[in-house]
């Protein structure tokens, strides 16, 4: 009888172990899991088993015994994941799997085209008038771009470039096609500055003058003058002459022709100078039709039409500074011109 006992427990104790040994072969979907940033995923088991523990680095995860695990890449990534499930007597571990991420860096703005030139004191790319500076938002970010200037949407504005022709404070935000709800955006702006160069001609007695800049160049008819490279020039025939200028940016601007004219001089005077508002300009000659103040970057303040030799125009409505009273002929070029100083 005891013989019989002994035989029997053997029996129920190799048929238990064999039990327990099974092959489940959990398998763990994803294969692979990389995280977007700031991005939630899960991990599931592929087949359904009776119970589930699911363990991090081998720790066993308190709370985590259901068929899928949810993942956080904030607190969840960088770290191996298995699960160890039961199906009746079989008990069995799946293979770990990491959970990884992408590392993306910050967004970045190339410039290409008119790179113009950058003023530290104005923080921004100083760019000529007919300048095109091309803005080109950096790799992985390809999808979903929105470009922004003085951080308000540029309608329209969805492509890797863009092209740059006005003044403005300039950011852009796009995706990663990998990752596209994850949005970047470069919030550094870039500012741009597109100047407007105006370029001047002034007559004291013999000499034509030219509107500050940093370079000059001088033409007659619309042809070189060969060596007329100075603020100022003496004609040496009449003729109508025009300046290039060119700023501490390298923008040019070209003048308005000056009619010079040596053989029929103007007889022309204005009093007082410095003025404080009323101006007396004396003008003694038959092409003379228009008196005309501009500032010096030449836009025009007022004009007033010529009633005779001596006439007097106020001034008291222009803003303390310097101007230019010019005498203008009926084809509206300038045939005598003048500093004066507005107190």
């Amino acid at each position: 009888m005891k013989k019989i006992l002994l035989f029997s427990t053997v029996i129920f104790f190799v048929f238990e172990n064999v039990h327990s040994q099974c092959n489940l072969s959990p398998t763990i979907v994803p294969k692979t899991l990389i995280f977007c940033p700031n991005a939630t995923d899960t991990l599931v088991t592929k087949d359904a088993y009776d119970t589930y523990q699911w363990y991090r680095n081998g720790i066993p995860i308190a709370g985590a015994t259901n068929r899928y695990l949810i993942l956080h890449q904030q607190q969840d990534e960088g770290y191996f994941y298995k699960v160890v499930v039961t199906k009746g007597n079989c008990r069995d571990t799946s293979k770990h799997i990491l959970a990884d991420g992408y590392a993306f860096l910050p967004p970045d703005l190339i410039e290409t085209g008119d790179i113009g030139v950058y003023d530290p004191r104005l923080d921004a790319l100083v760019e000529c008038p007919r300048d095109t500076l091309i803005l080109t938002l950096s790799s992985p970010y390809t999808e979903k771009i929105q470009w922004y200037n003085n951080y308000k949407p540029i309608p329209g504005a969805n492509q890797q470039s863009y092209y740059v022709t006005s003044t403005g404070s300039y950011t852009v935000c796009g995706s990663p096609e990998v990752c596209p709800n994850y949005k970047a955006c470069e919030t550094l702006p870039l500012n741009a500055s597109f100047e407007n160069p105006v370029a001047t001609i002034t007559e004291s007695g013999d000499t034509l003058f030219a509107s500050a800049a940093k370079k000059y160049q001088w033409y007659l008819y619309g042809n070189k003058i060969p060596g007329a490279t100075m603020y100022y020039y003496v004609p040496k025939v009449k003729g109508n002459y025009t300046v290039v200028t060119t700023d501490k940016y390298k923008c040019a601007a070209t003048s308005d022709p000056y009619n010079f004219r040596p053989d029929n001089k103007t007889n022309f005077s204005i009093s007082p100078n410095p003025v404080k508002n009323v101006l007396h300009v004396h003008i003694a000659s038959k092409l003379a039709k228009q008196i005309v103040v501009a500032d010096l970057y030449g836009n025009q303040k007022l004009k007033a039409l010529i009633t005779g030799i001596d006439q007097t125009i106020t001034l008291q409505n222009l803003n303390a500074g310097t101007y230019v009273v010019q005498i203008v002929n009926a084809a509206g070029l300038r045939i005598a011109s003048s500093i004066v100083i507005k107190q």
